[in-house]
């Protein structure tokens, strides 16, 4: 097995070297733990995150690193933890402590302590070893090499998931992404944590499920979470497993082939992978579903009003996509690109979703030539009858009726003379080839 050093890229190497050159300094023992050291021991050709548990004060080591080195330091005095980012580099540096819990999923009281009491407060043993900086010695007081090499993922006290809930997100995660199961005494913990869950905080809930987003296959973790009854737990329908497995799949082969216009759609690769998830799990399972999960969620404006969208677009009939282009588009315009985007990777009709992406790409941006102010210079005066003319030309050059300026002119002629033959009558005048 390679040294867990020469995995490192050379910004993560200098960040390891500079925290423990501080730590020798300031007199202090530092330590790696958690991911970067269980992904080492499984053999895994590189490291993703860099966590340090110091035996002495995190936020005062964080702060001499970013007065030596420069970078940005984050500190969360509550928790005696700090960020520390350099070089786009951000490691995360803790006090080594014991925790607390008031009640059942709460945040934890914590208090300064040692590295073996901040191991056992930890949520796997295959994320409670250590290795020490100065001189590369494992810490493994709980066993978790051998779970590594069992393949389990096993709790460190019973009460576990009853303090934290939110590890039960975590554990489906690794039982996806590396294949592991629960020790038979960590599936009773399991049990015994399952009517917590609804106690989590929506932001909680919220950045757990999300990292799940984010991973290569996320139906595996969500399937493993069905499996364990998690979302039966918390009173909110998902899909199901073959649901899942195509949806995501689905996702994954319209990115890769570039179906969508990504970029129109302005969003952080994070945020996209984000509401691919959410609406992975919502979509055409009714407005209920999507409430519960609202009034739990803390979702950003942009992102909660597409998914409340997609109940009312997920149930517009395929029949409806048979219409004419105009009508079509009538009934699309009010949905934004985010939503159309997320029907159109979940929808089964190819009628529908040929529709939403021709709607995106390039009906809601057809436009007559004709403007206001050609009304105003014909002497129209301003009025609803702007609206009526401006939509049926809009709508002759959606359905091809028109095909040129000239066209749109002698339209636009016959339009007018029917508005003004009609300036004294209580209705409009019956727009000739309206599409309804």
């Amino acid at each position: 097995m390679p040294d867990l050093v020469s995995l490192l890229t050379p910004a993560q190497r200098a960040i390891f070297d500079a925290v423990r050159q501080a730590a020798t300094h300031r007199g202090v023992s530092a330590y790696l733990v958690g991911g970067a050291v269980r992904d080492w021991l499984l053999g895994l050709p590189t490291i993703d995150d860099l966590d340090f548990v110091i035996e002495g004060d995190a936020i005062a080591l964080a702060d001499q690193l970013r007065q030596s080195y420069g970078g940005e330091v984050h500190a969360y005095p509550k928790f005696g933890t700090a960020t520390w980012q350099r070089d786009e580099v951000t490691v995360d540096l803790a006090t080594a402590r014991r925790e607390e819990y008031p009640r059942p999923a709460a945040l934890p009281v914590v208090f300064p302590s040692d590295l073996p009491t901040d191991l056992r407060r930890r949520d796997f043993t295959i994320n409670a070893i250590a290795m020490k900086l100065d001189d590369g010695a494992l810490i493994d007081p709980l066993g978790g090499q051998e779970d590594l090499r069992l393949g389990v993922m096993r709790v460190i006290h019973a009460r576990s998931f009853i303090d934290d809930p939110t590890r039960m997100l975590r554990g489906a995660r690794y039982a996806a992404r590396f294949g592991f199961a629960l020790a038979p005494e960590s599936q009773a913990a399991l049990m015994a944590g399952l009517p917590h869950l609804r106690a989590l905080s929506g932001e909680r809930m919220k950045y757990d499920l999300e990292l799940i987003f984010e991973e290569r296959a996320p139906e595996e973790a969500l399937k493993q979470l069905r499996a364990w009854g998690c979302f039966q737990a918390i009173g909110i329908p998902v899909p199901d497993d073959a649901q899942l497995s195509w949806r995501f799949g689905r996702a994954r082969e319209a990115l890769w082939a570039g179906e969508w216009p990504i970029a129109s759609l302005q969003l952080a690769p994070r945020q996209l992978l984000h509401a691919i998830g959410w609406a992975a799990i919502t979509y055409h399972l009714g407005q209920l579903a999507i409430a519960r999960w609202i009034e739990w969620i803390p979702f950003d404006a942009h992102l909660r009003d597409a998914l409340v969208a997609l109940g009312p677009l997920s149930s517009l009939a395929t029949a409806v996509f048979c219409a004419k282009r105009s009508r079509i588009s009538r009934l699309l315009r009010e949905f934004s690109g985010l939503s159309l985007f997320l029907a159109y990777l979940f929808e089964t009709s190819k009628l529908k979703r040929d529709a939403l992406l021709c709607e995106w790409k390039d009906w809601r941006w057809v436009r007559p030539v004709t403007t206001g102010d050609d009304l105003r210079a014909l002497g129209l005066p301003p009025g609803p009858a702007y609206g009526r003319i401006l939509d049926r030309l809009r709508s002759a050059w959606l359905d091809e009726e028109i095909h040129s300026y000239a066209e749109e002119q002698r339209l636009l002629a016959t339009l007018i003379e029917a508005e003004r033959g009609y300036v004294h009558s209580d209705k409009p005048p019956p727009l000739r080839g309206d599409a309804g």
